[in-house]
């Protein structure tokens, strides 16, 4: 069963009050019950002394009789009891109250195995708890013992019930304030947290427009600044999506318009030299096929956890595999591919792939260079940085910002996925490529792979 914020924080702060009312309750129970016993004992031994000074002292019948009735009524004004017993625990007199919830009898039987000891004692019975003070008197001539004992009931004496009664009235003060301030700090939270999953539930229709402002300095706030970020990131993810399809059609339609053009022409008898028709035929072929490869490589690249396989390699054998790749189409350009300082490294990467990437960015250079490709291998900070450069006229600034873009072709581009394969595999790789033009009087682009360190 699904329970809202409310109440559970409206359930957490009555159960804190309460449990700390009743942690109290116990303590000051614990503590009075204590005080109250030793209390009750300190009057109870004055009121002994007083009846033993009495005895002893007072010489004059009329004066002991005075002294007596005097303690005795300061007894009863305070509920005390007394207890007379012989020298072999026999009752002999007493001041026994109808109030007190334990009856003579009863009395006379559980005191008797206390009379032996002198001082405090405390008499649990069934009725209730009894402090005692037990005082011993001694016959000069006969020897004989006479035992006072002075008792009172101390269970009444606890907390008081119009004290307990204000006690429970402020215990539910504290738990109808505690609601209210649960009721506060829901409300705004609870408020918040609606909004977000409306936003939540906007997105899932692909409503990225419409943005709800929270006003939060918590860790609501930070969801909801959490939450704009996800949205501007799934929103240019899904432009980005929409552009690849978009693209994609647009370079797929066109050798398909031109296989279809050459086919309906060769089955209209309008081609004489159907040779170099069915030629042009398989390039477009080819042409389509390298697309759809590209495109499927890319996507594995970036949708597939399993897609870089590492392994120990240098970099003076991904130098040279790279290299090897595009070798003819150096040398059909007459294009020179020279090798700089290279730092031979052992790296961690996976080299076909990484090679692939290497290679896509010799082919971008070798496309727009004049006489020469220029290669570096440097070590820097925590990585290793792969240089390429060439001696053309450079990138366009604005061709700088979308050169890694997938089908974003310059003026001697083709398919516009070269580059975005490159950065695919460099990003797998946890590197990153960017791209810059040469400055000062050189003229030519430069591109910059690095490795981070835990990779190599």
């Amino acid at each position: 069963m699904k329970s809202s914020i409310t109440a559970k924080l409206i359930l957490s702060y009555a159960a804190v009050i309460f449990m700390m009312a009743g942690i109290s309750i116990s303590f000051i129970s614990l503590f009075s019950d204590g005080y109250i016993i030793s209390e009750s004992n300190k009057k109870l031994q004055q009121h002994a002394d007083d009846l033993v000074v009495a005895v002893s002292t007072q010489k004059n019948d009329l004066a002991l009789a005075y002294q007596l009735q005097k303690t005795f009524t300061e007894m009863r004004k305070n509920d005390y009891a007394l207890a007379i017993f012989g020298n072999n625990g026999e009752w002999l007199t007493g001041v026994h109250y109808e109030s007190l919830p334990i009856t003579l009898e009863d009395f006379k039987t559980s005191v008797k195995s206390k009379l032996d000891h002198e001082g405090a004692e405390v008499l649990k019975h069934s009725t209730g708890n009894f402090a005692l003070f037990i005082r011993h008197l001694y016959d000069v001539d006969t020897g004989e013992k006479t035992t006072l004992v002075l008792y009172m009931q101390v269970d009444r004496y606890g907390i008081d019930r119009s004290l307990f009664t204000l006690y429970l009235m402020a215990l539910c003060v504290a738990a109808l304030v505690a609601v209210c301030f649960a009721l506060i700090f829901s409300s705004t939270l609870t408020l918040n947290l609606k909004k977000l999953k409306v936003r939540a539930n906007m997105l899932a229709k692909r409503n990225y427009d419409c943005s709800i402002k929270i006003e939060s300095d918590d860790e609501v706030g930070d969801l909801s600044e959490a939450f704009d970020a996800m949205a501007k990131s799934i929103e240019e993810y899904d432009l980005s999506q929409k552009i690849f399809l978009q693209n994609a059609s647009h370079e797929l339609r066109t050798p398909l318009m031109s296989i279809r053009g050459y086919t309906e022409g060769l089955r209209d008898g309008v081609f004489e030299n159907t040779e170099e028709v069915c030629a042009e035929i398989l390039d477009q072929t080819s042409r389509l096929e390298k697309i759809i490869e590209d495109i499927m490589y890319l996507t594995k690249m970036e949708t597939s956890k399993n897609a870089v396989v590492l392994e120990e390699a240098s970099t003076l054998q991904i130098i040279d595999e790279a290299i090897d790749r595009v070798q003819g189409i150096a040398v059909a350009s007459n294009i020179s591919i020279v090798n700089g300082d290279i730092a031979i490294l052992d790296l961690r990467c996976d080299v076909d792939n990484f090679c692939i990437a290497l290679t896509n960015v010799l082919s971008n250079c070798l496309r727009f260079a004049k006489s020469e490709v220029f290669i570096q291998v440097i070590p820097v900070t925590k990585g290793v940085c792969f240089t390429v450069s060439d001696d053309g006229p450079g990138i366009h600034e604005e061709d700088l910002v979308h050169i890694f873009d997938r089908f974003y072709k310059g003026k001697k581009g083709k398919h516009g996925l070269g580059l975005s394969i490159a950065k695919a595999v460099v990003t797998s790789h946890g590197g990153v490529i960017h791209a810059r033009n040469k400055q000062g009087e050189q003229t030519g682009a430069i591109f910059e792979i690095f490795l981070p360190i835990n990779q190599i």
